[in-house]
């Protein structure tokens, strides 16, 4: 995946996305929400936030930013915002691989399927534990390829026919946290036939591993 390749795909995602994913992806970012224990005031940045599928289930005592890479999902992110008097959040167009934020500023930071759309899941981490505070908390929401040698083998075939459709599918979570150092707090699945997983990390200094990018 490249950037420009995949703000190009994903302009043309933006209009049909809502027709597709409401009620899967809405099933996991309320749960994933619900669980971060968003504290007034705190600070959450929502990477990838699309056309903001997200946004209604965060609290209003919170402060909102996301951001995306394509502007078609930003459009219809505004027009949701808009419709729903979503005061507490704001949007930003930007490259989830060039964060616009200072350091140490947000308390959380939600990644909802966005870690196997970059060029560099690595990269990615990186600059996420950069712009989350100290202790912050980092959630991922994201399929990653299945253990199972089988299952594992079939994603690793598909990838090139994903990539065309804007993701990859051979990402293994194992060997993403050890080329970031990430340690992961707790894990889980909606239900056992759900091919995607939330991943709650907490930003805690880490070892610093020799950098190992996972792209393809």
């Amino acid at each position: 995946m490249r950037e420009h390749t995949t703000r190009k795909i994903y302009n043309v995602w933006s209009y049909f996305y809502d027709l597709f994913w409401p009620s899967i992806v809405h099933r996991r970012t309320t749960r994933a929400i619900e669980r971060m224990c968003i504290q007034p005031g705190d600070r959450v940045l929502d990477i990838g936030v699309g056309t903001g599928l997200a946004l209604a289930s965060y609290p209003k005592h919170a402060k909102v930013v996301g951001i995306d890479l394509s502007e078609g999902m930003l459009r219809r992110a505004r027009r949701r915002i808009e419709e729903h008097g979503m005061s507490w959040v704001r949007l930003t167009l930007g490259n989830a691989l060039q964060l616009p934020f200072e350091d140490n500023v947000f308390d959380h930071v939600l990644l909802s399927h966005v870690v196997t759309v970059v060029s560099d899941p690595v990269k990615l981490i990186e600059e996420t534990r950069r712009v989350s505070k100290p202790g912050g908390q980092v959630v991922i929401i994201n399929h990653f390829r299945s253990s199972n040698r089988v299952f594992g083998t079939i994603e690793k075939w598909l990838c090139p026919l994903c990539q065309h459709l804007g993701w990859r599918s051979d990402l293994c979570l194992q060997e993403l946290a050890q080329a970031t150092g990430l340690e992961v707090d707790f894990r889980y699945k909606l239900d056992n036939m759900d091919l995607f997983q939330t991943v709650f990390i907490t930003n805690r200094p880490a070892s610093r591993p020799e950098r190992q990018s996972t792209a393809a």
